[in-house]
């Protein structure tokens, strides 16, 4: 092996640099998604009936105060015009239930 301490510096430095340009140049990756792209929906609460208007992230959610998994997509039911617990989104996208909140 080459035990000469300028071949090794030389080697770091050089990756160093090559770090460095490479990230300079090629651009880091947009997520995904784009945050605006998500769009946000009504969730209800499974124990208070409270209602929070989240990004549409997935079929329940953890209460953003209890931390405990109790939000739901909901349905606003037009008799008793109040938010309600949804079914699954699948069943609500293919019905056209999910809406984005305004």
């Amino acid at each position: 092996m080459h035990k000469d301490p300028r071949l090794w510096t030389a080697v770091v430095i050089m990756a160093g640099a090559a770090w460095l340009i490479g990230n300079a140049l090629i651009p880091a990756r947009p997520p995904a998604v784009a945050k605006e792209a998500i769009p946000v929906i009504r969730y209800v609460c499974r124990k208070s009936g409270e209602v929070f208007s989240l990004p549409l992230t997935g079929d329940v959610l953890n209460h953003p105060t209890t931390g405990q998994p109790t939000l739901v997509p909901a349905v606003f039911d037009k008799k008793s015009k109040k938010w309600r617990p949804g079914p699954p989104l699948e069943v609500m996208h293919q019905k056209g239930l999910l809406r984005p909140a305004s």
